[in-house]
């Protein structure tokens, strides 16, 4: 199974092909590991496998490790990595009869696994896991068949665009409004180019983002996908798309294809590196997790729109989905964990905002109060985008992943490196797509 990340990841990051699990610390409790946390290694611990990046991992861990000070707790063995890899961990555990009893999972595979009768239904826990309560924008995806599937520990502005403030000050340049349109965005990065003498990119390479693919086309009045499962746009949106990013890429104003095929992670990533002013993210979230590779100040812009009168082309979307096994044999430890998690003070205290914006009013203003700094932006960032009217997100039909997360970041990649043209690559999305979305 090929990926890719949602959670920080650069848009790059969510096109490219999984390249096996991601290392962890010999002293991490990984993957591979059998510590329980909070307490010795037990076959009747609740296998909770989970994937995150910078920080993320560590800080829901350590909420966890709160969990299991709580009352009534059930004991928990953290099963964790970077993004690489994890889905091709969970595919081949779920295909062989031994899932974990909860595990993480994004957009495209949700339907994919709800299919597959790899999740359990949440109905009778829908009112301890707050799922009746959840706003309208975010609520589309945690239902399917009208049953409830997905808990939410929380949720986060998508497309994110980082912004290095340190080098667009050197060059004289300001951030730019976050009512920016797309003409201003390319502009934008050119400029950058052209004050650097040439020597700074002004963005990473967004085109095989799916992320950023559905904003653009959002902005367009489309979508990823029509009712019927089939694709919400057409050949000469996506010819649009891919040019776009040529044309950026041909006139310096986006690094190159070379840099981009060869970027995995954040601390590869164009503006961490050094090579460009701007970047994206799959969601706010990876803001703090950016930010500690760096010794340069950045901030948290939004993704451009199609111009007046167009959606706002940041959207707000759950910055994790997690699903319980229906093959658990301790289901409701598994919801009693969730529950936690989802709900309680002292767990979003212990996870900040690594996990995502909590979406529970109450929780969201006590975190609120205390919030400086970076996650001061990331709030104010979520409030602004909630003030627009947040767009209902759409559930991928089946086949989505291997299309969005293969065939569109390798369209993006063979026009790059001059293997293909534009309308060739359209061709070849288009058949892919018409195989994938049977």
């Amino acid at each position: 199974m090929t990926r890719t990340h949602l959670s920080r990841r650069t848009f790059l990051q969510l096109g490219a092909a999984a390249a096996g699990v991601a290392a962890v610390s010999s002293c991490s409790r990984g993957l591979g590991g059998s510590s329980s946390s909070g307490g010795e290694g037990s076959s009747s611990a609740l296998e909770f496998m989970f994937w995150g990046e910078g920080d993320q991992n560590k800080k829901l861990i350590e909420a966890l490790d709160v969990y299991q000070k709580s009352e009534g707790a059930a004991k928990v063995n953290p099963q964790y990595s970077g993004f690489s890899g994890y889905y091709d961990k969970l595919a081949t555990r779920v295909a062989g009869g031994n899932p974990p009893d909860v595990f993480q999972i994004h957009l495209p595979y949700l339907m994919e696994y709800v299919k597959r009768g790899a999740v359990q239904p949440l109905d009778q826990y829908k009112d301890d896991l707050g799922l009746d309560s959840m706003p309208d924008y975010v609520s589309t995806t945690i239902k399917a068949d009208g049953k409830y599937y997905f808990a939410l520990l929380g949720a986060a502005t998508q497309p994110a665009i980082i912004v290095n403030t340190t080098k667009l000050k050197a060059l004289g340049l300001a951030a730019p409004s976050p009512d920016w349109t797309l003409d201003q965005y390319k502009a934008t990065m050119a400029e950058v180019w052209g004050k650097s003498g040439h020597k700074l990119a002004g963005t990473a390479d967004l085109g095989g983002s799916p992320i950023a693919l559905e904003s653009f086309l959002r902005g367009r009045g489309k979508a990823l996908f029509g009712d019927a499962g089939s694709l919400g746009f057409s050949q000469d949106d996506m010819a649009a798309w891919l040019q776009l990013w040529q044309d950026l890429r041909g006139n310096g104003a986006a690094v190159p294809m070379a840099l981009t095929a060869a970027a995995t992670g954040f601390q590869n990533d164009p503006v961490t590196v050094g090579k460009a002013a701007y970047t994206g993210t799959a969601t706010s979230r990876g803001l703090p997790s950016m930010q500690s590779l760096t010794k340069d100040a950045l901030s948290l812009g939004t993704f451009p729109s199609g111009g007046a009168g167009s959606q706002p082309g940041t959207n707000i979307i759950p910055a994790g989905w997690f699903a319980i096994s229906p093959k658990s044999k301790n289901i409701e430890g598994a919801v009693s964990m969730l529950k936690f998690l989802t709900s309680k003070p002292e767990a979003a205290n212990a996870m900040g905002l690594a996990r995502g914006v909590p979406i529970p009013d109450d929780i969201r203003a006590t975190i609120a109060t205390s919030a400086t700094g970076l996650n001061k932006l990331v709030l104010e960032n979520y409030a602004l985008v909630e003030s627009k009217g947040p767009a209902a997100l759409q559930m991928y039909p089946p086949g989505a992943s291997k299309l969005l997360q293969t065939s569109l970041p390798n369209a993006n990649q063979v026009v790059g490196f001059g293997k293909s043209t534009v309308a060739q690559a359209v061709t070849k999305f288009f058949a892919d797509a018409q195989a994938a979305l049977k």
